[in-house]
């Protein structure tokens, strides 16, 4: 057995409370549907309900695609498990970091919009970065 299997649990354990916020505000205010459990993480479908029509948003080990489409794309699912390891390393302190960096970033020049902010998110960088390499890797 792999010797690292002690820090996945612990990750999984220190994501539990952003988790849980996601499956509330993903069941209750997205309204989603078709749940599943894949690579361990709860995925759904919250449609176009999803702030800022993005194709899919994570919190905590929560995954909510825009829909089936955005669901089937590998680097978009690879970005998303990204985040999803984000917060296992950080927990409630990822959330929070993540908040803060897009405060930042949009306040520092508003005039640029908040997706330029988004974009500037040192981990979207990283997500972007490591999804976009798995573009070649097939649906």
């Amino acid at each position: 057995m792999n010797p690292l299997w002690r820090f996945n649990v612990l990750g999984h354990l220190l994501n539990i409370p952003m988790t849980i916020i996601g499956l509330l505000l993903f069941s209750l205010v997205y309204r989603a549907t078709d749940w599943r459990w894949s690579d361990g993480c709860i995925e759904c479908i919250g449609g176009d309900r999803i702030w800022g029509r993005p194709g899919a948003q994570t919190l905590g080990g929560a995954i909510c695609y825009a829909d089936e489409r955005q669901r089937s794309r590998v680097d978009l699912r690879v970005h998303e498990r990204v985040h999803v390891v984000q917060g296992m390393c950080g927990s409630v302190l990822y959330s929070l970091t993540y908040g803060l960096a897009f405060l930042w970033f949009y306040l520092s020049d508003p005039k640029m919009g908040w997706k330029v902010a988004y974009y500037q998110i040192p981990f979207e960088v990283q997500a972007y970065r490591i999804g976009d390499k798995a573009k070649g890797w097939g649906a």
